[in-house]
């Protein structure tokens, strides 16, 4: 699957580009994460295969289209989606009235903020339209967000790919390995946030027991 990949965007160029990074983006995982693929690009770009501004307006065109469709899901679905599927999307009954807030209070802004966070792109939009953010705010950061979060990926890939692409095309599945790393080292700071906050939970826990007893 994942050299079928690479032949379609070689092949078909932002077009492939543009259909694989909104399936991402309405929270269907694909072989390939979309950083990489857009990575790619800015490889491609650098060498002249493809048009930088082509690549990126292929990028935030299929934020665009993912993002404006889970908002809409989120809107006419409301709370009783959220209730069944945030867990999913790493928003849990503790974090509602949080983000809640936020979006009622930054709008546009925290949209902007949520969808560079690692782990939370797909799931700012869905939340996003739950708790009724206007949608040209909705649009306006989204739009904002996307630009900024692929114009990083392309400069990373133009500086980058001449030492990556030799290692990828000798063994097209290293990039898995490469993919996974990347994973692991975005959701880190997630998961010691998570521990810390868990482990706060347990100490206030422990001392209303002993307030208790």
């Amino acid at each position: 699957m994942t050299i079928q990949i690479w032949d379609l965007l070689r092949h078909y160029d932002t077009v492939a580009l543009y259909v694989l990074l909104t399936v991402e983006e309405i929270g269907i995982p694909i072989p390939i994460p979309g950083d990489l693929l857009m990575s790619f690009f800015g490889y491609r770009a650098h060498l002249g295969l493809t048009s930088w501004s082509s690549a990126l307006l292929a990028g935030v065109a299929a934020t665009q289209t993912g993002s404006c469709l889970l908002y809409h899901i989120g809107r006419k679905g409301g709370r009783p989606l959220l209730r069944r599927y945030g867990r999913y999307l790493h928003v849990n009954g503790s974090r509602q009235e949080r983000i809640e807030k936020g979006l009622r209070e930054h709008g546009g802004f925290a949209v902007f903020v949520g969808r560079l966070i690692p782990g939370m792109r797909c799931g700012s939009s869905f939340v996003a339209g739950v708790f009724g953010v206007r949608y040209p705010a909705f649009f306006l950061g989204t739009l904002a967000s996307a630009t900024v979060w692929w114009s990083m990926f392309l400069y990373l890939g133009s500086r980058l790919g001449t030492w990556v692409a030799p290692i990828v095309e000798r063994n097209p599945y290293s990039l898995l390995v490469l993919a996974g790393f990347l994973t692991i080292t975005a959701m880190l700071p997630l998961y010691v946030h998570f521990q810390i906050r868990r482990e706060k939970a347990a100490e206030k826990a422990a001392r209303v027991y002993e307030l208790g007893s």
